[in-house]
């Protein structure tokens, strides 16, 4: 894109963003803004209109869309942890959403572990925010722009995994929190009950 502004004289701005569509809704999203200084700030404006956050990743266009990647690939593997220590808790029979409340206001405080941590205990896939197949998309451009530069990501390829697991017993148009119904498969428990299902 960068590119074909330039042959035409136009200057490029990206300006991905980070926040659930709830999130939109209220323009507070965190805008990831590169591109030329001038051409910036000329649509800064714009941005300031859709969201609460102007985060300048500086010159260089496609780095807002890098940044935007390894968030999102930080996110996914959030998500996946989560499922995975909620299926733990549920085989001992522990609530996994006093688990939720307990890192979302300690540890890890923010939207992220709150609101899938929410989803997971509640068992909640619908509606779909941020699909699982679009994760699965936004991990494999991260593991493909690792790749090009020869730099291994074992957790993400992980991710990747899980995710296309995810896809194929077909919930992949489901919120990402359905990772939490793949990890319960894979322990072999009801995903409604939170229960084991085999013995």
């Amino acid at each position: 894109m960068t590119e074909q502004h330039k042959a035409r004289d136009i200057a490029y701005v990206a300006a991905p963003v980070l926040g659930r569509p709830d999130v939109a809704a209220a323009a507070k999203l965190t805008i990831i803004a590169a591109g030329p200084a001038n051409a910036v700030a000329q649509v800064q404006p714009l941005l300031d209109a859709l969201g609460a956050r102007t985060w300048n990743a500086g010159g260089t266009p496609s780095h807002a869309n890098l940044l935007k990647l390894a968030a999102n690939l930080l996110l996914a593997s959030a998500v996946e942890t989560l499922a995975e220590a909620a299926v733990l808790l549920s085989e001992y029979g522990v609530e996994p959403g006093g688990f939720v409340e307990l890192i979302a206001t300690s540890s890890f405080p923010g939207p992220v572990y709150g609101t899938y941590g929410r989803l997971i205990a509640q068992r909640q896939y619908e509606p779909a925010a941020f699909k699982a197949r679009l994760a699965v998309k936004d991990v494999r451009l991260a593991l493909a722009a690792a790749d090009a530069r020869s730099i291994p990501l074992p957790v993400a390829s992980t991710i990747r995994d899980s995710l296309l697991e995810t896809d194929a017993h077909g919930d992949g148009e489901r919120d990402c929190a359905v990772l939490g119904r793949t990890a319960a498969r894979r322990a072999g428990q009801d995903d409604q009950a939170g229960t084991r299902s085999k013995n």
